[in-house]
């Protein structure tokens, strides 16, 4: 079983550290999304979980660390494993803005925020990849 302890020594890995779920994180280096971390860890391991924070924590994207965040690119990297092989997937995924995403995600279906982060996450990775080969095609 995953400890609270272990993911936070992997959150602090990343200068992150969670607050309480019902307090407001203050700035970029708060979460409370301990939880979702925990659930991500005992499923599928502290490597993909370190992934996860390291492509959530590109320059573009640090500081959303919300649950949705952390369960979209989740899924993505298990979904589509061989995105991670591609040699420019994290400048790829840097030019996505997480923040916008979960904003669409919640007025396009404020019901299920993860699941359609998730979905828009994938939809614009594909469209970044689509984009970067017709440039390379050309």
């Amino acid at each position: 079983m995953a400890s609270g302890g272990h993911v936070d020594r992997i959150a602090a890995e990343f200068g992150v550290h969670f607050v309480d779920h019902t307090i407001k994180p203050r700035g970029r280096h708060e979460s409370r999304a301990r939880r979702t971390c925990q659930t991500i860890l005992k499923k599928h391991g502290p490597e993909h979980l370190r992934l996860v924070f390291g492509l959530i924590n590109t320059t573009k994207n640090r500081g959303n660390w919300q649950a949705a965040c952390f369960t979209a690119v989740s899924r993505l990297v298990l979904n589509k494993p061989d995105l991670l092989k591609r040699a420019d997937f994290l400048d790829l995924f840097d030019r996505i803005d997480l923040d916008e995403l979960l904003k669409s995600a919640k007025q396009a279906n404020a019901s299920a925020p993860t699941v359609t982060t998730a979905v828009l996450l994938a939809y614009e990775v594909n469209r970044l990849i689509a984009q970067q080969e017709a440039k390379e095609a050309a």
